[in-house]
């Protein structure tokens, strides 16, 4: 019998920011609300699952409108099992923050966010991404 693989092909529409920063998540968390006029919450760690028992779990924080979704991702994770390097992205491990903004216009609010991170002082560097050239992107889908 002939074997038959499935392919799933997932469309990746949002934009990422990667955040160098040495602050507390809480902080920058903080910095961002007065920066770019959101409300950042912090939300329950997320427990992304891999094969082989492998797993992290990621801090976040999340601001949400009818249009538009911001969510402050910490990239190294806060408890691992099995994972050697614990990393969302581990492609980007030279940056502590991804901030991932999802919506009907997030190409918009990319330009206007980074615009606005490279004034915040706490910031040291930071670089828009885009998540179809990173190898990890699939762990960006939650």
């Amino acid at each position: 019998m002939k074997a038959s693989k499935l392919v799933i092909e997932y469309e990746f529409d949002f934009g990422l920011i990667a955040i160098a920063s040495a602050v507390k998540e809480f902080k920058l968390a903080w910095h961002l609300n007065q920066s770019l006029g959101l409300q950042l919450v912090k939300q329950q760690d997320e427990d992304l699952i891999f094969t082989k028992n492998r797993r992290i779990l990621i801090s976040n924080f999340l601001f949400e409108t009818e249009y538009v979704s911001f969510r402050l991702l910490k990239n190294k994770a806060v408890e691992s099992e099995g994972i050697p390097k614990p990393y969302l992205v581990a492609e980007l491990k030279q940056y502590d923050f991804l901030l991932k903004i999802e919506g009907e216009n997030f190409e918009l609010e990319i330009e206007k966010a980074f615009l606005n991170l490279k004034k915040i002082p706490v910031i040291q560097l930071v670089e828009k991404v885009s998540p179809n050239i990173l190898q990890s992107k699939e762990n960006l889908l939650f």
